[in-house]
């Protein structure tokens, strides 16, 4: 299935060239989330081990991951910094990979900090990661207020939109088809 992969790009009705695909998996294949666990499984142990994270009782919380959506915790900034993004690094360095800190956020949930020059500065990459009050892992919003208000307000928004959706288009037919398509 990846042994002499070779591609080519469609845009507008227009193809590429063929060219080898020398890394990475397929987007959308079935097994390319299992196939990317596997690979970052290194990191995760490498964070796991490193004996800094998150514990709830003697079960280690700090890495979380399912495909490429990752989030790495962390009890304070320094351990964030010091031993978690740095085995990062070093990780990416190792295998020749790249983080994109683009895509990368830092929530800080918990109390706010008392610091008179703002955030503390997180890299990966040597590239800032921003700072955000929310943002969505796998379909969830996480936010710093520790409130799921965001999500469930979300999620609500996503069922009317889905209700009003058979509503129209199926507008014509009996209540009963409806309501089956609704459930």
């Amino acid at each position: 299935m990846y042994t002499n992969h070779v591609t080519r790009v469609s845009w507008n009705g227009i193809c590429s060239r063929p060219f080898v695909v020398g890394n990475g998996v397929k987007q959308g294949g079935v097994i390319s989330p299992i196939l990317f666990c596997i690979y970052i499984d290194s990191l995760l142990c490498a964070v796991q081990y490193s004996g800094v994270g998150c514990y709830i009782g003697h079960m280690f919380l700090g890495a979380l991951a399912y495909a490429n959506d990752t989030v790495l915790l962390a009890p304070t900034p320094s351990t964030m910094r010091a031993r978690i993004l740095a085995l990062c690094d070093n990780f990416a360095d190792d295998l020749h990979i790249v983080f994109n800190a683009e895509k990368s956020k830092c929530i800080h949930i918990g109390p706010r900090l008392k610091l008179s020059y703002g955030l503390p500065d997180f890299y990966i990459e040597n590239m800032a990661i921003e700072f955000v009050d929310k943002w969505p892992h796998l379909s969830h919003i996480i936010s710093a207020t520790r409130d799921d208000k965001v999500d469930i307000t979300s999620k609500r928004n996503t069922l009317c939109q889905y209700i009003n959706y058979v509503l129209c288009f199926f507008a014509s037919r009996d209540p009963i088809t409806k309501v089956k398509l609704m459930k």
